[in-house]
């Protein structure tokens, strides 16, 4: 480094305990003055060094000096004058964040010795034009020159940090923009070479981690325009906070978006904001994401533990976090979906609490005010944040009301309906009426009320025979195939077997049904994440032959078994590259669940929902054999009215969402009449 290096703004890092010390430095260098607070015998070592990489030609000056301490928030005020100019920034810093991300042991300092003394400072430095950043720590034997050689070639970091993007859109094919970005942000690379060590192969700068789910909203500011497609995504990433703004501003040109011309908080094919950068565990603890995706199952035992919200930068060009988060119900509410315990590192609260607070904001904002003895209504609240499941040709499912999935088996050997299409000749031909047939019979539960058609060809009751993917193709290629021909209704294929997925999506189909969750057939989440659509992932043990078998769980706790074997399924696809916004989960009513598993399903459906999250659940007691065993009724066709109490009684054991929606569908054999009870069952639910 030269002294031609010119400061641009600094970003705070503190630890807890605090001194306060006021520094200038001095020189031929933009002064920079900090009322800072740490405690420590490195606290002069830390600036010192630091400003040596910043301005080298700078002197540091002690000019107060206590041994005052405090764990609380401090107010950091950073000074930084030029010949022209002086400009302030006063941020505010909690000991927890600043500790939090020295406890993991970076820059090859040890743990043990980071949680006495370790500092850090984040420094963004203008380099002829080019914005970097430098990150440097120290515990007493700090090498300034390990803070540069921390960077590759290239002015990547080599450490891995994550960060929280809102992505939107409202033009066009919105998930599809949304997906296209997510692409070019993962494939995305600083400059044209290699690695920046001389290697050909290039390390991936952003990789998703997770997603939440998507959410249509109305405008904000500029409301003159079409609804938004907004949700959060998770990524790891190597770039600092500036390459990373960067990247996201070239992705979003390569995508359409006029960034010159464009109108501010205007229509736009994708918006996408750093909201926090630098999110990190508690040191020795970790959050149950991290423990599920090591494999650690711990059940109701586990801690929750708060995250860091990372760390606080003001410059011109960006602000971390993101400056207007509070205010708004299509970034705060996705990113409660991916974790409300994150904590502000401004406000010092949780996500969590941020959007309750929005909430009882929205609530005043709206509540009937009086003049004089006569109550007046405020004016309507602006349409809420509706969480949806985006489908193939620019279509979703709205999830703000209960949804209903009319079950079409053109099997011949299906518990309830078996052979009602006679959809095989006794020479093994397919019946062109019974395929007329069955797609009559769609229509007609589209106009009783159904949602979604699931189209299955292979039975799965108990003991069902596993067939040959060529008869399941044969069943249900012509019904789907027939079905679009008259209707956009969307369509789900029940199937276990990828090569089955593939043929009906292709054939016009939007949903794939897996009752083993991807377990039975090894190509299915990879053939789904090719697909790009949805996928409903059930809980099953087994096989249908052998799955009423294995009915036993761990502490008889049914519940708490199937929410972690399912966020198990749901990350599995997630690393298949199945996003949660593509992804609905289903408990597996009457698969491997005796008559106790299946009541304690679903009297528990409100602990299964805490337990799993925001995930759209699907549900599917139609008909079943606990219905029968209670009421005595031998024939399937005749557990209707147990179907619907079933279904009512499970969802009404779920609170409704944070915008009062449900989340849930439910998959039944007689649509109008579990749609008749839903509808009545939501008013009632979302009645003031």
């Amino acid at each position: 480094m030269t002294n031609s290096i010119r400061m641009g703004s600094l970003v705070q890092y503190a630890a807890a305990g605090v001194r306060n010390t006021h520094y200038r430095t001095t020189g031929s260098s933009p002064l920079l003055s900090a009322a800072t607070t740490y405690t420590g015998t490195t606290h002069r070592s830390l600036l010192q060094r630091s400003m040596s990489i910043l301005a080298p030609s700078s002197r540091l000056h002690s000019t107060k000096d206590n041994e005052a301490s405090s764990s609380s928030i401090q107010s950091w005020h950073f000074t930084t004058c030029t010949k022209s100019s002086t400009t302030t920034q006063s941020i505010l810093l909690s000991p927890h964040d600043a500790r939090e991300r020295i406890m993991r042991g970076r820059f090859g300092i040890h743990k043990e010795e980071a949680r006495s003394s370790t500092r850090r400072i984040f420094s963004t430095i203008a380099r002829g034009g080019a914005t970097t950043t430098t990150t440097t720590a120290t515990d007493g034997s700090f090498d300034a020159n390990e803070a540069i050689d921390n960077k590759s070639g290239d002015g990547v970091s080599k450490k891995t940090e994550i960060a929280y993007i809102a992505v939107g859109s409202n033009l066009g094919d919105r998930f599809v923009n949304i997906r296209n970005a997510m692409e070019l942000l993962e494939s995305y690379h600083l400059g044209e070479d290699g690695g920046g060590d001389g290697s050909s192969e290039r390390r991936p700068m952003i990789q998703i981690r997770h997603t939440s789910h998507l959410h249509q909203t109305a405008a904000m500011y500029v409301t003159d325009q079409p609804a938004f497609l907004n949700g959060v995504i998770c990524i790891d990433t190597t770039l600092s906070p500036h390459e990373l703004l960067v990247a996201l501003k070239e992705v979003e040109q390569r995508i359409g978006r006029d960034l010159k011309n464009g109108i501010r908080n205007g229509p736009r094919l994708i918006d996408m904001d750093i909201l926090f950068y630098g999110v990190v565990s508690p040191p020795g603890k970790k959050h149950a994401e991290e423990n599920y995706d090591d494999g650690n199952r711990s059940g109701s035992n586990h801690e929750d533990v708060p995250r860091s919200g990372g760390c606080i930068l003001q410059t011109p060009d960006l602000e971390i976090p993101h400056p207007r988060l509070e205010e708004r119900e299509f970034v705060l509410l996705p990113l409660c979906e991916l974790d409300q315990t994150v904590v502000h590192p401004i406000h010092n609260v949780t996500l969590g609490e941020l959007f309750k607070r929005w909430n009882t904001r929205e609530r005043q904002n709206h509540a009937t005010t009086s003049t004089s003895e006569i109550a007046v209504p405020s004016p309507p609240p602006p349409p809420r944040a509706v969480r949806v499941l985006p489908l193939p040709r620019n279509r979703m499912l709205f999830l703000n009301e209960t949804l209903v999935m009319g079950i079409l088996n053109v099997t011949p050997d299906s518990f309830s309906d078996g052979g009602r299409f006679d959809f095989e000749l006794g020479d093994g031909s397919r019946s062109c009426a019974s395929v007329e047939r069955a797609t009559q019979e769609a229509l007609q539960m589209v106009t009783d009320g159904a949602s979604i058609i699931d189209i299955g060809g292979e039975s799965t009751r108990p003991g069902a025979k596993e067939i040959h993917t060529q008869e399941e193709l044969e069943r249900t290629i012509p019904v789907i195939q027939s079905i679009r021909q008259v209707s956009d209704i969307p369509i789900s294929i029940d199937t276990r077997h990828a090569t089955v997925a593939k043929a009906a999506i292709e054939a016009g189909a939007d949903i794939v049904n897996d009752v083993s969750g991807g377990t039975f057939d090894p190509d299915m989440l990879s053939t789904v994440a090719e697909l790009k659509v949805p996928m409903i992932l059930m809980h099953m043990r087994g096989t249908p032959q052998t799955m009423q078998g294995l009915t036993h769980y761990r502490n008889n706790d049914v519940v708490s078994d199937v929410a972690f074997a399912l966020l198990e399924r749901s990350m599995e696809a997630e690393r298949a590259g199945i996003p949660r916004w593509l992804q609905v989960l289903d408990p597996g009513i009457g698969f491997a669940k005796d008559l106790g598993g299946n009541l304690q399903l679903l009297k528990h459906m409100g602990k299964l929902r805490e337990l799993v999250g925001p995930f759209p659940l699907l549900l599917g007691p139609s008909r079943k054999g606990f219905i029968g065993t209670i009421t005595g009724e031998t024939e399937p066709k005749e557990r209707d009215y147990g179907t619907v109490a079933s279904c009512v009684a499970a969802v009404c054991r779920m609170n409704p969402d944070e915008n009062g929606g449900s989340s849930n569908i439910l998959r039944v054999h007689n649509v109008k009449g579990v749609k008749q009870a839903a509808m009545i069952m939501d008013a009632i639910r979302q009645a003031e």
